[in-house]
């Protein structure tokens, strides 16, 4: 981010104009391009790419950590906006009018609305096969990972965007196996053309390795479609990688890490004692994890949302230039350890979770420094629930956690159930936001929960 200051500004509104608003002007202006002039030149398309990851960054990031984190109890509520409260309180209380769940879903399908607009674009466009190749695994990337988010929070989704507003819905099947052929096509194209320099300097920049971050995603994503041995597989690439040991989001002064500014930056949000864990998943002991990610106590969470013990800041989210992981080491470990153990074959499964738990030297400062598991290898339950316990911790707000406890615990909250400010999570899905239910008449029945 910090080489591509010169093209942010003047992107983004012309970005914003294209995808959010359907108002045009009526008059010329010499210092914002038209569409036509950034969709049609190899410029125009870098300048494209480089705002749908500021975007991505700067305000996508910020609604699919924060609004899953408060739903499944790792940020708690210390501001009397209503927003996050409803998001806190959950469960029928969390109306379909609520920002909580209007923004992510409008950020995000604007985010998604830029990559299609750059993928469309790419093949009209003259440039060479390996500039060709980076731009469309990069918008394959932004695209899955928004498709992704999306199903992470809501049933059904729309896996393309619609300029009259009437998008059609899909099911959770058909968007995870966009997701997975957007993302291949992604990695065959970086396998055939590895990313130019040309592309990295004016986009990526060098904090980002876009060929094991696709490859990332790819495990998540058949992991949570229950293709297994491609979840390994994929994870695999990652972890065997002579690319970078990691692959960040970057911030700077301008442009600073939204979850920084939701939490030590402002009187909102703050990190869950115990990473918003409860029993029987509460972190042992000298578990160095938790010291990563939390500090000092802060108070406690509003009243009416939990009233839950919290916890200053830190990690990955403790300044306002730091880093987000675009995946953790750990996630592919656990990937691994998963899939292995819904096989089954628990030894391997094991094999995997205890190099979670005794790493030492992860490349993102994640250790756990904890002896090897000591419980029932040979119980595939007993195994799963020491998994799930180590997601939780592990990847604490990396936007999983309402993804995890549907998976691994899939009858915990069915309807009716009242609303609890301290259980594990307190939606199964939001509703769809009435901004969408009003205006679209293919928006899906809306889930007991």
């Amino acid at each position: 981010m910090k080489n591509i200051n010169y093209i942010k500004l003047f992107t983004l509104s012309l970005l914003l104009s294209m995808v959010i608003t359907s108002c045009k002007q009526d008059f010329p202006n010499v210092n914002n391009p038209t569409a036509e002039v950034v969709l049609t030149t190899k410029d125009g398309l870098f300048a494209l790419s480089v705002g749908i990851n500021q975007y991505y960054t700067t305000t996508v990031l910020r609604q699919v950590i924060e609004a899953p984190g408060i739903s499944t109890r790792e940020l708690g509520v210390t501001n009397t906006f209503l927003n996050i409260n409803e998001l806190a309180r959950g469960g029928n209380e969390l109306p379909k009018e609520s920002g909580g769940i209007t923004n992510p879903w409008v950020t995000l399908l604007r985010a998604k609305g830029m990559t299609e607009s750059l993928r469309v674009s790419i093949d009209n466009v003259s440039m060479s096969v390996e500039t060709r190749s980076s731009l469309v695994a990069f918008s394959n990337f932004y695209r899955a990972m928004t498709l992704g988010h999306l199903l992470q929070m809501f049933e059904q989704v729309p896996i393309d965007n619609s300029l009259d507003g009437q998008a059609l819905f899909s099911d959770r099947a058909l968007v995870l196996d966009k997701c997975i052929s957007l993302l291949e096509e992604g990695r065959d194209e970086l396998m055939a053309n590895p990313v130019t320099d040309e592309f990295k300097s004016k986009v990526l920049g060098t904090d980002m390795d876009l060929l094991n971050s696709i490859n990332a995603f790819l495990s998540r994503y058949n992991l949570m479609a229950g293709n297994y041995a491609a979840a390994i597989t994929s994870a695999d690439a990652v972890l065997n990688s002579t690319g970078q040991a990691t692959s960040y989001f970057a911030f700077d002064a301008n442009n600073v890490n939204p979850i920084w500014n939701r939490t030590v930056n402002s009187a909102d949000l703050n990190p869950q004692t115990n990473l918003g864990l409860v029993a029987p998943y509460l972190p042992e002991a000298g578990d160095e994890r938790v010291a990563f990610y939390l500090g000092a106590d802060a108070g406690f969470a509003n009243a009416d949302a939990g009233g839950q013990a919290l916890s200053e800041m830190q990690g990955f989210f403790g300044s306002s230039t730091a880093s987000i992981p675009v995946y953790l080491y750990g996630e592919m470990l656990l990937n691994k350890a998963e899939a292995y153990a819904r096989t089954p074959d628990l030894a391997n499964a094991v094999t995997q979770l205890d190099l979670v738990r005794t790493k030492t030297a992860d490349p993102y400062g994640v250790n756990a420094n904890l002896p090897a598991w000591t419980g029932n290898a040979a119980d595939a339950n007993e195994v799963l629930e020491e998994i799930y316990k180590n997601r939780g911790i592990e990847m604490f707000l990396s936007g999983m956690r309402l993804e995890d406890s549907r998976r691994f615990h899939a009858n915990f909250l069915t309807a009716p159930n009242p609303p609890n400010t301290t259980n594990e999570r307190n939606r199964n899905y939001y509703p769809y936001p009435t901004i969408e239910s009003d205006n679209n008449p293919n928006v899906p029945a809306e889930p007991a929960l």
